[in-house]
């Protein structure tokens, strides 16, 4: 399985988990998977695919809501089961859900520390990889690339939006 770029973006006197983000890049495209509230503050989780990102043509958005990942679109297959596994990964390792097994153990650490806490979550114990010198507490992982946090944000359901002064 190929080594996704994950970023976090964690408000911990606010909105809690404002976004989790992990991708894949290809040679042309890059694809991935997301999640956080919107703005009514439901919880979205969508696959996408960007094609073309990293060429000088246009690139092209494609986004399927989470439970859509297996149904026809524009990521081929092979590279849909790739993602899945990237996805489940993630999620066991950087994320919890309020109604999980095991979520009030981690709901009580984030009560007892005062910090925020929504329908979906950074486990406890990955807070102390989140920079925390500005408003909203960031994870960027190695090689993250900028730029597609930057298309991605002016085109997800998300209420998350990038500062681009912030995040330096």
């Amino acid at each position: 399985m190929s080594t996704p770029h994950i970023f976090i973006a964690y408000a911990p006197r606010g909105a809690g988990l404002r976004c989790a983000l992990a991708y894949l890049a290809g040679q042309r495209d890059v694809y991935g998977w997301f999640t956080g509230p919107r703005e009514d503050g439901v919880v979205a989780a969508q696959y996408f695919l960007v094609e073309d990102f990293h060429t000088m043509r246009p690139a092209h958005d494609h986004f399927v809501d989470h439970a859509d990942l297996h149904s026809p679109w524009a990521l081929d297959e092979a590279r849909r089961h790739e993602l899945a596994r990237v996805q489940e990964t993630f999620v066991r390792e950087w994320l919890f859900y309020r109604g999980q097994p095991h979520a009030d153990e981690q709901l009580a650490l984030y009560a007892q520390a005062e910090l925020a806490a929504g329908e979906v979550n950074l486990r406890f114990e990955r807070i102390a990889s989140l920079y925390t010198q500005q408003p909203n507490w960031t994870y960027y992982s190695p090689g993250f690339g900028r730029p597609v946090l930057r298309h991605l944000g002016k085109r997800w359901p998300l209420e998350f939006r990038v500062d681009f002064a912030e995040a330096v």
